[in-house]
């Protein structure tokens, strides 16, 4: 990628010059790859053009053909939580993102609720000063004391809402029912993290004496947990007409049951993260307390079931799902794994995975990698088209990306807090070397290039329909 220097400005109507033009490059557009490039204005894309058509800019950059496509949506990341600031924050996090071509975050809930008007705008403030991407936020954790507080949220610019089926932040049929209800009323969705309760306690009875290997861990939660749990939310989603969303899908028999629930004609989405399409538990023992996470990795067939139903369209979406700690706590799980923190890093890898393991493996078209990553989450989350989207008129939130750049991934590459990775020592192709939010540069082949309080708070809905299969 190379930069030349200002060049004569060009008037767009009243808005004023044209600040950049990203050129010679094959862009990701929603009807195929075109060549050419785009010029920003104001922070939107103000012209999609051949090359010979671009307006001069301030500033040129040269894509030197390399793929451009929009900014990445992370819709699940644990990245801001003052509870635990130890773990993430909006700067690290932020950072992260960035070096993953990752534009927008969507913040989840991790250990402290955010369900009032109050810890919205407190949250809201605390990312417009540290984050240098953009982003929005979750409700939750959501339960029976405070479903009434959804129609507020939603005016609030918050229409995602984050239940359990399990614990710590147990939720039964009837709460989901009436959160399901609630939201198809108002507006919205429900995402649910699907486990069994009844399950879970049952077969972590089968487990003892043996908590020293990791997969335990995995065995303990088995697939039947997400399967019912899936099934019986999924039923609710039926009788209540709400946008259902099933959180961090991992199970083959829970594919079958979102499949059948989207044939069924349920306002039903779902997602799946990167170390599902990865690591298998076969794995556990390897990458010892590392390895842990809810739902925990699951067994090599069903992380093929999850690749094939990401490419055929059961699953809507990749997130991150972005949990790291420090490496301390982790390590507290080297005789017992269920002293180990359960969550792992992966906000700057969503897109090194779709592309390596995805699109170079023939697993995954280029415009389905745009569809899962990029517009989906931006229709999902109300964002679209001013996220999501190469377009006139959208947010210039755009990654520059080569496909072909072979990497050996290492903790020293990760700007995360913790300063370690899931993915040490794997061999990948496929990378991001520039990433723009609002037309702005925050990442540039090994480095940040942005400082902290570039990101805006989106709201939720605002000027975009709700999202429809």
């Amino acid at each position: 990628m190379a930069r030349s220097g200002s060049t004569k400005s060009a008037s767009i109507g009243k808005t004023g010059s044209v600040q950049l033009v990203i050129k010679n490059a094959k862009m990701l557009m929603e009807s195929g790859i075109l060549r050419g490039g785009v010029a920003v204005s104001n922070g939107r894309i103000c012209c999609v053009a051949t090359d010979e058509h671009l307006p001069p800019a301030e500033t040129v950059v040269d894509a030197r053909g390399q793929i451009l496509m929009p900014g990445l949506i992370d819709g699940h990341a644990h990245i801001h939580d003052p509870a635990k600031a130890d773990h993430e924050d909006f700067t690290t996090g932020s950072r992260a993102a960035a070096a993953g071509g990752v534009t927008t975050v969507i913040d989840m809930p991790l250990t402290s609720s955010v369900v009032t008007q109050k810890q919205i705008e407190e949250k809201a403030s605390q990312g417009a000063a540290m984050s240098i991407v953009d982003f929005s936020m979750y409700a939750g954790m959501m339960k029976s004391d405070n479903v009434a507080a959804i129609p507020l949220l939603i005016e609030n610019g918050v229409a995602a809402f984050k239940a359990f089926t399990c614990e710590p932040y147990y939720a039964n049929d009837g709460v989901l029912t009436r959160l399901l209800s609630e939201v198809s009323e108002h507006g919205g969705h429900l995402t649910v993290h699907c486990e069994n309760q009844g399950v879970l306690d049952e077969f972590k009875n089968d487990m003892e004496g043996e908590w020293d290997a990791p997969i335990s861990h995995s065995l303990a939660r088995p697939n039947l947990a997400e399967q019912i749990a899936v099934r019986q939310t999924i039923g609710i989603a039926q009788q209540t007409g709400g946008h259902l969303h099933i959180a961090h899908v991992s199970t083959r028999e829970a594919i079958h049951e979102v499949d059948y629930g989207k044939r069924a004609g349920i306002l039903l989405t779902s997602e799946v993260c990167p170390h599902h399409l990865v690591f298998n538990r076969d794995d556990m023992n390897r990458l010892g307390p590392k390895s842990k996470m809810n739902p925990p990795l699951r067994s090599k067939e069903d992380r093929a079931a999850l690749w094939s139903a990401l490419l055929m369209g059961t699953i809507d979406i990749v997130v991150s799902d972005h949990a790291p700690c420090p490496i301390e706590e982790k390590n507290r799980g080297a005789n017992d794994i269920r002293d180990a923190w359960a969550g792992v890093d992966g906000i700057q890898m969503i897109l090194r995975v779709l592309l390596s393991e995805g699109v170079n493996k023939g697993r995954l078209s280029f415009g389905r990698l745009v569809e899962v990553a990029c517009r989906n989450p931006a229709r999902i989350f109300g964002l679209y088209p001013k996220k999501g989207v190469l377009q006139v008129g959208s947010d210039a939130d755009m990654v520059i990306l080569d496909p072909t750049r072979e990497e050996t991934i290492k903790s020293d590459m990760m700007f995360s807090k913790c300063g370690w990775t899931l993915y040490e020592g794997m061999k990948m192709k496929g990378a991001p070397i520039a990433t723009f939010v609002r037309g702005a540069q925050v990442f540039n082949e090994d480095r940040t290039t942005m400082k902290p309080g570039h990101g805006t708070f989106l709201r939720m809905g605002e000027g975009s329909a709700p999202f429809e299969e």
